[in-house]
């Protein structure tokens, strides 16, 4: 849990001192022992006693999680000062990982994350299992007892997520620490919407070949300026800019640049170029300036490139989707090209899925990507060392609806697909201070798809534990249908396209026109273009809506957060068969009781403990800070 930088404490694990097998108890065969020796980082487990430590003995019996209950092997704790016992010692290392994880979860909260935290084997332990990542959580947050002032001092990145629990109860206030206008000339008259993005604290925005940059945290005490950039110099003059994408972290930018038709000859579909987003130099780390992306095969003529949403950097990797589009409305496949831009080497691929602009990906991290083609699948690929991709598993979203014309039989008009997810912090930061104190695993995140149909929109919520470890072990692809996935893992909302969405962790900020938490499967109005909208922040980790009291649920009046169930929706763009298939999964739900003007409203980005909203009239950036 947390970034790598947290683990630079590492004791090493101790070997096995004997081997002998484990038994369980002659009077009841579920319960095994273990022992945590005081003076030891470790954990050690013995034959037929156990002894922890004091603070592991408050709770006799920890009970085990609900999808663990009918399998798991469990533990009794006892007190060792009421028992004086000389077993031989096994090391916990020479264990089945499984095992050990079942050990683990039995501690206390505090002497779980100071395992996970003080020893590398540990962690990597807590990485594979959600249950244990999940009780970490919960004990940073605040859920459970209070650590000790010594203990906070172990990880200050544990203590940030503790310090955020408190700012999502409800009738949260957001307090405007720093405003800034930023002149940006004609170009917003007419407003052409640009190309622009937060991470880090850090906001961006490309429109019509110039960069602007602006801080927004005001922690973060930089001495680096963020000039306005042009980039029409810095292109051949046969290339049309198509996009730009930075990475703060790694003050990179990466300018995309093609013909914009398929080039039959040399097969040259785009070139990317690298260079520093705090000025206009060519980027030391990268062995290249530019980077010609060739196209994997051959292919017609005369095509039109088209862009499946904008490339993502992850790490040492830039990921750039594209599709071609012939004159007669035609579309190909999706192509994929993944590029090392510090070595300076691209190679492109074709993918299984159909081109068009309802296509949208996501990068997870640099070995996984999600793919959401036209024909309504969600496809995991795992890209190999050699950036090759491979099809692990393929989630089928709900079916939509057949229209019936007056005239003639329409078949279905298939909605356009928005992803809304937290982006990635792989990389060698250039600025380490500018790095979240606590990023949630991937198992306690969400993906929010924006579901942009003909008739009424929805948005979707998935839980990205579907795209865990596990998930990217199958050796051949599978195709799992809605009906068996959708009631565990997703939820769905009724939804308008000017409800502003933004993600981050397993939290969702969205803008809506009332300062009251709707009723479950209620369909609210659009924003006014003159009124006031609410800042809303829906939390969709389930152990945490699990951990608040059950009177909460539905009392508006509730001193804490409210906790929600997904109600059915009565008007959606998805057959009668999957728009019944709903989960029972609660989530909470806060409001912030100030409005902010819908006037001029474009956007906002939510970041851990703050709110950037963008009104682009004067691109007045609003940072909250809660």
């Amino acid at each position: 849990m947390g970034c790598a930088s947290s683990y630079q404490r590492i004791l090493k694990a101790p070997r096995a001192r004997s081997a002998a097998q484990i038994w369980s108890l002659p009077e009841d065969p579920n319960f095994l022992h273990v022992e945590v020796p005081d003076s030891s980082k470790t954990i050690t487990v013995v034959d037929r006693t156990s002894t922890l430590p004091r603070s592991s003995v408050e709770e006799p019996i920890r009970p085990l999680s609900e999808d663990h209950e009918n399998f798991e092997l469990q533990l009794e704790v006892s007190d060792s000062s009421k028992a004086i016992t000389t077993p031989i010692a096994i090391g916990i290392f020479s264990l089945p990982t499984e095992l050990i994880c079942h050990i683990l979860l039995l501690l206390h909260f505090k002497d779980l994350s100071y395992c996970v935290l003080t020893c590398k084997a540990f962690w990597h332990v807590a990485q594979n299992f959600v249950d244990v990542q999940i009780l970490l959580e919960l004990y940073a947050q605040g859920f459970t007892e209070t650590p000790t002032l010594d203990w906070v001092d172990v990880s200050s990145k544990m203590y940030s997520l503790k310090r955020l629990a408190s700012m999502w109860q409800s009738d949260f206030h957001l307090n405007s620490v720093s405003e800034q206008t930023v002149a940006i000339g004609d170009i917003l008259s007419p407003y052409t919407p640009g190309l622009q993005s937060v991470k880090c604290g850090i906001w961006w925005m490309w429109v019509y070949n110039r960069l602007f940059i602006r801080e927004c945290d005001t922690n973060f005490k930089s001495t680096q300026t963020w000039p306005e950039q042009s980039f029409g110099s810095l292109v051949d003059m046969h290339f049309l800019m198509k996009s730009v994408v930075i990475d703060p972290l790694q003050d990179l930018t990466v300018m995309v640049s093609s013909y914009g038709v398929f080039d039959m000859l040399d097969r040259r579909v785009f070139s990317m170029t690298f260079r520093l987003a705090s000025s206009q130099r060519p980027h030391p780390d990268s062995a290249s300036t530019s980077l010609e992306c060739m196209h994997p095969c051959e292919m017609d003529p005369d095509h039109d490139l088209r862009f499946v949403d904008q490339p993502a950097i992850c790490g040492d990797r830039v990921v750039a989707l594209y599709y071609y589009k012939s004159h007669n409305g035609s579309t190909s496949n999706i192509f994929i090209q993944v590029i090392d831009w510090r070595k300076g080497h691209a190679k492109g691929y074709s993918l299984t899925e159909l081109g068009g602009y309802k296509a949208s990906f996501h990068l997870l991290d640099e070995q996984r990507i999600i793919v959401i083609g036209t024909e309504g699948r969600m496809a995991l690929y795992t890209l190999e060392l050699d950036g090759s991709p491979r099809r692990r598993i393929t989630y089928v979203l709900p079916s939509v609806q057949r229209r019936l014309d007056f005239y003639h039989y329409v078949g279905p008009l298939l909605p356009r697909y928005v992803i809304h997810a937290t982006p990635s912090f792989h990389g060698q930061a250039v600025h380490p201070d500018l790095i979240p104190d606590y990023v949630t695993s991937l198992e306690s995140q969400i993906m929010v798809l924006e579901v942009l149909s003909l008739s009424w929109q929805v948005i979707i919520v998935v839980d990205m534990a579907i795209f865990a470890t596990k998930a990217t072990q199958s050796e051949i692809p599978v195709e799992i249908p809605w009906s068996e996935w959708g009631p565990k893992y997703a939820r769905y909302f009724p939804h308008h396209p000017s409800h502003r969405i933004s993600v981050f962790g397993s939290k969702m900020a969205y803008a809506l026109p009332r300062d009251r938490a709707p009723e479950p499967g209620q369909r609210l109005e659009e924003l006014p273009a003159e009124g006031a909208f609410y800042v809303h922040i829906c939390d969709f980790n389930r152990a945490i809506s699990r951990s608040e009291h059950s009177n909460n649920v539905y009392d508006c009046n509730s001193p804490g957060r409210l906790i929600r169930r997904p109600g059915r929706v009565a008007q959606t763009c998805f057959t009668k068969d999957d728009a019944d298939i709903i989960t029972n999964n609660p989530y909470t739900t806060a409001v912030c009781p100030t409005g902010f003007s819908t006037c001029h409203f474009d956007r906002f980005f939510l970041e851990q403990d703050r709110l950037t909203l963008i009104w682009v009239s004067v691109l007045g950036m609003n940072t909250g800070k809660f």
